[in-house]
């Protein structure tokens, strides 16, 4: 179950509900918001590459938090979830980054600003926001300017990542300087949903972005300071 430190603004529940959230949270759902969303079976003509299964944005289950009129929260929260931390998404962020000529990696930044990239090149750069087949990713990538070679060892990066367990801690403070009332909201953030392959091994993976995010119930997005993921 999610620590929250949030004094008396968490909402009460009673144990039936606890056990659900503790249920759902442990395996690491999320309520998905998911733009263009379609599936794609592992592929047994292809030896390596990703393909993504969908795209947008995730609210995490069973944690909301209420943020009183012109005031602030303080959240600690500590999960085990089925998806890439954040910290290996920079990881692989970094290698990618790494891998491009000047004028790509000059491009790859520029994405880092869309909305779509919640924060990081990585989000962006498979498929700009969208679903795409092996073949389409495959196409994007060798634009990127990346050699087969280069798309190998990302392939290989992503599917040692895969073994990891993954731990994630939310912690910092979210405010409410613009509403003279109490408003309430749920963490949302960009996932990205993929299949990696590599030779007849297959993989899904959920790759969460670092920019985490509180929505309201009226669809405003409070301030944090920094980003929330630690």
């Amino acid at each position: 179950m999610p620590n929250l430190k949030l004094g008396d603004t968490a909402p009460s529940m009673d144990s039936a509900e606890q056990s659900s959230i503790d249920r759902i949270t442990n395996v690491g759902r999320t309520q998905t918001i998911l733009n263009h969303i379609s599936v794609f079976r592992a592929d047994p003509s292809v030896e390596d590459g990703v393909s993504i299964t969908s795209y947008g944005q995730g609210q995490l289950i069973g944690v909301m938090y209420t943020v009183p009129a012109h005031g602030q929260i303080d959240v600690d929260i500590n999960m085990n979830l089925q998806c890439v931390t954040p910290s290996d998404v920079i990881t692989l962020n970094n290698m990618i980054k790494g891998m491009l000529d000047a004028s790509h990696f000059h491009k790859f930044e520029e994405t880092e600003s869309t909305n779509v990239s919640g924060g990081l090149g990585f989000f962006a750069f498979w498929s700009g926001g969208v679903s795409a087949s092996y073949s389409d990713v495959k196409h994007t990538l060798d634009g990127w300017g990346l050699r087969a070679e280069d798309q190998r060892k990302i392939v290989n990066g992503m599917m040692e990542i895969a073994q990891n367990v993954s731990t994630f801690n939310y912690k910092g403070t979210i405010y409410n300087r613009d509403f003279d009332y109490d408003v309430t909201g749920s963490l949302f953030a960009i996932v990205m949903d993929a299949t990696i392959q590599q030779g007849q091994h297959h993989k899904q993976l959920r790759f969460l972005a670092p920019k985490v995010h509180l929505n309201t119930n009226d669809g405003d997005s409070l301030p944090v300071v920094g980003t929330l993921y630690s």
